[in-house]
C-alpha cells in the first residue's frame, strides 16, 4: 500500500531534526559539488576554443590549472558530503532501530507467537538498513539533483533556444518513462522484501533450535520446508531482478539516444558555423552529465525493493 508523503516527511523530521547542523552542512557541500560540476565543462569549452583559435600556451596553462582546481574542489566537497551523509544515516537508523525494538517489546505475546524472532530481526535490522539512503541523502538529493538538471537545461537555453527545448523534452520523456517502469516494478520488489523477511525468519528460528530438531528427527522435514521456501522466493526474486535489469537497459537506450541527439545537434550547428567546437563538446558533456541526476531522481522517488 502506498505510503502518504506526510508519513515520509514526518519520519525525516523526527530522525533528522536532532542532526540539523550536519544535514545543513551536507546540503551546502552537495550544492558546492554540483556547482563545480556545472563549471568545469565551461572551462573545457574555453580551453578547446582557445586551442583551436591558436591561443598562447600561457593562457592554455592557466585554463588547465583552473580546470584542475575546480575538479579537485568538487571531489573534496563530494567526498566530505558522502562522509557526512553516511554519518547521518547511521545515526538516524540506529535511533529508528531502538524505537522499533522498544515498540516490539511492548507488544503482547500473541504478536510474538504469530511472528518468529528471525522475521522480526530482519524487519528491525534489514528493513531499517534499506532506509539508510532515505535518511542520508534522499530529500537533499531530490532537491540538489533537481537544481542540477534545471541548471543544465538553463545552460542549454543559453546556447540556442531550440537546443534547450529539445533537451528539455528529452529529459521529461526520459524521466516519465523511468518513473513509470519503476512504479510497475514496485509491487514485485515489495513481495521480494516480504519473502526475504519470511525466509530469514524461518532460517533464524531453525538454526536456533538445531539440537531440538535433530533430537526429534525432524531434519528431513525442516530441509523440505527450506526447499519449499526457496522455491517460492526464487521466481519472485527473479522477477524483481529482471525488472531492475529491464529498467537499466531502457535507461541505457534512452541516455544513448540523448547523447546522439546532443552530438547530432552540435555537429549540425558547428557545420553551419553557428557554434564553436568547444560548444559542441559542452552540449555533449552536459548531456552525459544529465544521466546521473535523472537516475537519482527516479531512484529516490521510489526506493528500490520498497526500502
Amino acid at each position: 500500500m502506498p505510503v502518504p508523503f506526510k508519513r515520509y516527511l514526518s519520519l525525516l523530521v523526527t530522525y533528522l531534526k536532532p542532526q540539523w547542523p550536519t544535514v545543513l552542512l551536507m546540503a551546502v557541500l552537495l550544492l558546492s559539488s554540483i556547482g563545480a560540476d556545472l563549471i568545469y565543462p565551461q572551462i573545457m569549452k574555453m580551453f578547446i576554443d582557445t586551442a583551436t583559435r591558436g591561443g598562447v600556451a600561457s593562457m592554455l596553462l592557466i585554463i588547465a590549472l583552473a580546470f584542475a582546481g575546480v575538479v579537485l574542489f568538487g571531489m573534496v566537497t563530494a567526498a566530505i558530503g558522502t562522509y557526512l551523509g553516511t554519518k547521518v544515516a547511521w545515526t538516524a537508523t540506529n535511533f529508528l532501530r531502538r524505537d522499533l525494538a522498544t515498540h516490539c517489546l511492548s507488544l503482547d505475546m500473541g504478536y510474538h507467537k504469530a511472528h518468529t524472532s528471525g522475521e522480526m530481526i530482519e524487519r528491525i535490522d534489514g528493513d531499517v538498513d534499506k532506509l539508510s539512503n532515505f535518511f542520508s541523502r534522499m530529500a537533499i538529493n531530490l532537491l540538489v539533483m533537481g537544481i542540477f538538471v534545471l541548471g543544465v537545461l538553463i545552460l542549454f537555453f543559453t546556447i540556442i533556444w531550440y537546443v534547450g527545448v529539445a533537451m528539455t523534452i528529452f529529459v521529461l520523456v526520459t524521466l516519465l518513462i523511468l518513473l513509470y517502469l519503476r512504479r510497475r516494478a514496485m509491487p514485485i520488489w515489495e513481495r521480494d522484501r516480504q519473502m526475504s523477511a519470511t525466509f530469514f525468519g524461518f532460517l533464524g528460528e531453525r538454526l536456533g533450535g538445531t539440537e531440538d530438531i535433530r533430537a526429534n528427527g525432524a531434519t528431513t522435514y525442516i530441509l523440505r520446508r527450506f526447499l519449499l521456501l526457496l522455491r517460492e522466493w526464487f521466481p519472485i526474486f527473479l522477477k524483481g531482478e529482471s525488472a531492475f535489469l529491464f529498467m537499466f537497459t531502457v535507461a541505457s537506450f534512452l541516455f544513448t539516444g540523448g547523447s546522439i541527439l546532443a552530438l547530432g545537434l552540435g555537429t549540425y550547428l558547428w557545420s553551419i558555423n553557428v557554434v564553436s567546437l568547444g560548444t559542441v563538446f559542452l552540449m555533449f558533456s552536459y548531456t552525459q552529465m544529465l544521466q546521473y541526476p535523472i537516475q537519482q531522481i527516479q531512484t529516490q522517488s521510489a526506493a528500490r525493493r520498497a526500502g
